[in-house]
């Protein structure tokens, strides 16, 4: 009886970024193999015919696969990203056969496909776990029918390593599923779960295994004990520059632990030698957003002048390597008035660094319609929707350029993304000015507008910050200039969050903040304009 087997690979297992960014998981080296090639090779000594791989995230280099191995064959999901492994196995359906059913991640110590099936029944490895888990949990008959499957459990047999689809488990399974696929909520199931909802119309036999042998990594530290060279074997662009850097053995690099994980970066706090240290990795599409010239410029010099002194090393290509800072306290400028005050002297430090030709002019609304125009691809035309407030944004940026020309209002370094949670304070009274991304050369009320025009404040309060920042009390020219620049900062606010939720991120708390002061502050903003 021929035999073939569908390997599931096309997620991008975050647990394990930042690594992931590099590589998908599959193709990780365990103990001197590729996680993905060891499986394959027990599937060939176990006489599998075909071996059909379904890729999405980084599919690009799994290609190599179908060179290295005639009997494999590549099938591209590229809806990994929002739908659930239901759909990669979908998009292989038709050769569901006597089939087994893997995900590129795990290592089996024994070939678990020699698995004297004589019966050709269909089935599920499973496994005894104590305490509490995250797999599938089971229950099942005298005679080892599963006849319960459920999300987590405890002290129980659970769904672990590969499954077996005969013949006709695989009919009835495609049948459902190209019935069903197109319902609402199927799509972003694993296949387990669309299994479990079709348990009655399905047979699936439980197949006794060790968890000791059939080992599905849950984390780094998790691979790590596993393997204890597996950062010296990763073949890591990340590992080597931390090891370069800091002089240090892959081996020495411990506790690694996500912080952040956006379109932009990953970032990762990781120890060597008892000491912490924040590592950042740009993200795919950073490209987008940021010009890492000026941000490279601009946080070396923010460095120099003690704004940020955290820095270690950055690299031109974006990645950056910090001292993670200790006992972090919450900033609340609202609240602290030394924070405040330290917070707007780091602001005018910035602005006094020099004018370079490395940093680009930031220009707000020229950033925020680039943004807007890679929205409208998902979001339909945002231009005409906002034409009118486009419009108005533009005129007053006309008028503002008029101004700093009148008035000899010289542009400036800025941050350009200063807000309380890019400022890091300790209880020591430190303060650190962090995030250097969108940084470039900017109207120097800019800085401060990102503050009072990405949170609904009142007033007042608005006032209070304006007047610390200048350390007294406003001109009218200043009063103008403050609220103009502060509404041409709201409208790039406002298309970052268009562009984030786009691209399905977190469109930020100040989304609609930002739209709330463009919308009641632009027609202000726009009479208070004499002929310049």
């Amino acid at each position: 009886m021929d035999k073939n087997a569908i390997i599931l690979a096309a997620g991008k297992s975050t647990q394990f970024a930042p690594f992931t960014y590099e590589k998908p998981k599959g193709l990780f080296i365990v103990r001197n193999e590729v996680l993905i090639e060891r499986q394959i090779e027990q599937l060939l000594e176990a006489g599998v015919s075909d071996v059909y791989i379904v890729v999405g995230y980084m599919k690009e280099k799994f290609f190599y696969l179908e060179q290295k191995y005639s009997q494999v064959h590549l099938i591209v999901n590229n809806t990994f990203g929002t739908d659930g492994n239901v759909s990669s196995l979908y998009s292989a359906s038709e050769y569901l056969d006597n089939t087994f059913v893997c995900c590129a991640d795990h290592y089996f110590l024994e070939n678990p496909f020699l698995d004297g099936n004589d019966d050709n029944i269909a089935y599920r490895y499973c496994a005894y776990f104590e305490g509490n888990f995250r797999e599938f949990s089971v229950d099942y008959s005298n005679s080892n029918v599963i006849t319960g499957c459920y999300v987590g459990g405890s002290d129980k047999m659970a769904m672990t390593g590969p499954a077996y689809f005969n013949e006709s488990f695989s009919e009835r399974f495609r049948e459902l599923l190209e019935n069903e696929i197109n319902d609402f909520g199927i799509s972003n199931m694993s296949w387990e779960e669309f299994y479990a909802y079709h348990i009655r119309d399905l047979t699936l036999n439980m197949k006794s295994g060790d968890s000791s042998n059939l080992l599905e990594f849950e984390s780094i530290e998790d691979l790590r004990q596993f393997d204890s060279d597996f950062l010296l074997n990763v073949d890591s662009k990340i590992i080597s520059n931390i090891c370069n850097t800091l002089d240090a053995h892959p081996n020495e690099i411990k506790d690694i632990e996500i912080v952040q994980a956006g379109l932009t970066n990953v970032s990762f706090k990781f120890t060597i030698k008892d000491i912490p240290y924040i590592y950042r990795h740009p993200g795919g599409t950073a490209d987008n957003l940021i010009d890492r010239q000026s941000e490279l410029y601009v946080q070396r010099k923010a460095k120099e002048v003690g704004i940020d002194k955290s820095v270690i090393y950055m690299d031109p290509s974006g990645w950056k390597l910090s001292y993670f800072v200790r006992n972090i306290v919450e900033c609340d400028f609202l609240k602290n008035e030394d924070q405040l005050r330290m917070g707007m002297e780091y602001i005018h430090r910035t602005h006094s660094i020099p004018l370079s030709d490395e940093v680009k002019i930031f220009d707000d609304v020229c950033e925020g319609k680039k943004l807007m125009k890679i929205a409208s691809a998902t979001k339909g035309d945002l231009f005409d929707e906002f034409k009118d407030i486009i419009a108005k944004v533009e005129r007053l940026n006309t008028l503002v350029e008029m101004e700093r020309e009148k008035y000899s209002i010289e542009l400036v370094i800025s941050h350009n993304d200063v807000y309380e949670p890019n400022y890091i304070a300790t209880a020591n009274n430190e303060l650190f000015l962090i995030d250097w991304e969108y940084a470039g050369i900017n109207d120097p009320l800019n800085d401060i507008s990102c503050i009072i025009a990405r949170y609904d404040y009142s007033e007042e309060i608005r006032e209070m910050i304006l007047e610390a920042y200048y350390g007294r009390k406003l001109t009218d020219l200043e009063h103008r200039h403050a609220r103009a620049q502060a509404v041409l900062c709201s409208f790039y606010w406002f298309c970052w969050g268009l562009y984030k939720g786009s691209v399905g991120d977190d469109d930020g708390f100040f989304f609609l903040p930002s739209y709330r002061y463009l919308v009641s502050h632009i027609d202000e903003a726009l009479e208070s304009y004499d002929e310049i």
